[in-house]
């Protein structure tokens, strides 16, 4: 391939990922000069040290997972940042089967990607608000989406967080949906994109490039004419078609809820990411600025020149 350049992305195995694979296969990280090869993580944790250890350049991850991430390692100038968002949740806390309510999971272990990241802030909250104690509920970190899907088929765990299309086969086989993250936290900035500091500051040029090709992908994605492709694209990457496709699709595009259209970053929401860690004691009061774990310098250049 000429005239292109490799960039190694590695991001969770779900259906948000859906402009990335239209990106890739309808050539428009191609026209951006960009060769894009993808891998999954198992989990967050190896997601962010994978990053730092430049392994790859871009992940697609938790807020809250990177400033986890910045905290643990002080801020570092070769740690990580947000560049661009993603969506702001698709999340859903989700029992086994016979796990109806909340109120079902007390006394259970439940699945987690890390026991202070990966969204588990959110489950917490939950079971919080239903009255729930520290001697109530126990987490068992397994690792990323796909991991916690089959274990709780499995019967291993009473409940865990998953996201689409994992929800929808879930509750295919006998599963129940307890709450949407929104729910919650009506405003959180959920998944984003994430790179290193230095490597980003000598690779700016490349970064805008993808951010502007992941800005066009998703435009594609939205556009109702790419409706049928976009069925082709979630049945060869996450197994599902018909109705369940239907709805995964619906619930990716829905402007409340789904991915960004623009993969702006969602201020208000990472300020919740922020205010949510600090209620669960693993950041200090009073919450430092945001630009500690942000970078929004690459959007707003690929905006400019798109």
């Amino acid at each position: 391939m000429a005239n292109v350049t490799r960039l190694r992305l590695i991001q969770f195995r779900a259906g948000y990922n859906l402009p990335v694979h239209a990106g890739r296969e309808k050539g428009i990280f191609e026209r951006h000069g960009l060769d894009i090869e993808i891998a999954y993580t198992p989990g967050s944790l190896y997601l962010s040290e994978a990053l730092r250890k430049e392994e790859f350049e871009i992940g697609h991850t938790g807020a809250d997972d990177v400033v986890a991430d910045v905290e643990d390692f002080g801020g570092a100038p070769s740690g990580l940042f947000i560049f661009m968002g993603l969506h702001s949740g698709l999340l859903s806390i989700v029992g086994a089967p016979g796990m109806k309510t909340v109120e079902s999971l007390r006394g259970k272990e439940l699945a987690v990607d890390a026991r202070a990241s990966g969204f588990v802030f959110i489950l917490e909250k939950l079971l919080r608000s239903k009255g729930f104690g520290s001697d109530d509920y126990r987490f068992v970190e397994i690792g990323g989406v796909e991991k916690r899907y089959h274990a709780l088929l499995d019967g291993k765990f009473a409940g865990t967080l998953l996201l689409p299309p994992f929800v929808g086969n879930a509750v295919a086989r006998g599963c129940h949906v307890l709450a949407r993250g929104d729910q919650i936290i009506s405003c959180y900035q959920a998944t984003v994109g994430a790179a290193k500091r230095s490597w980003a500051e000598k690779n700016r040029a490349l970064l805008i490039s993808y951010v502007r090709a992941y800005i066009e992908a998703t435009q594609w994605c939205f556009d109702v004419k790419n409706r049928p492709s976009c069925f082709e694209l979630l049945a060869t990457h996450d197994g599902i078609e018909g109705k369940a496709a239907e709805e995964t699709l619906d619930a990716l595009l829905d402007s409340d809820y789904g991915i960004y259209p623009k993969a702006e970053l969602n201020l208000p929401g990472l300020k919740a990411v922020l205010e949510l860690r600090a209620e669960m004691g693993y950041l200090k009061q009073p919450l430092l600025p945001m630009d500690k774990y942000i970078d929004l310098s690459y959007y707003n250049r690929a905006v400019e020149t798109s």
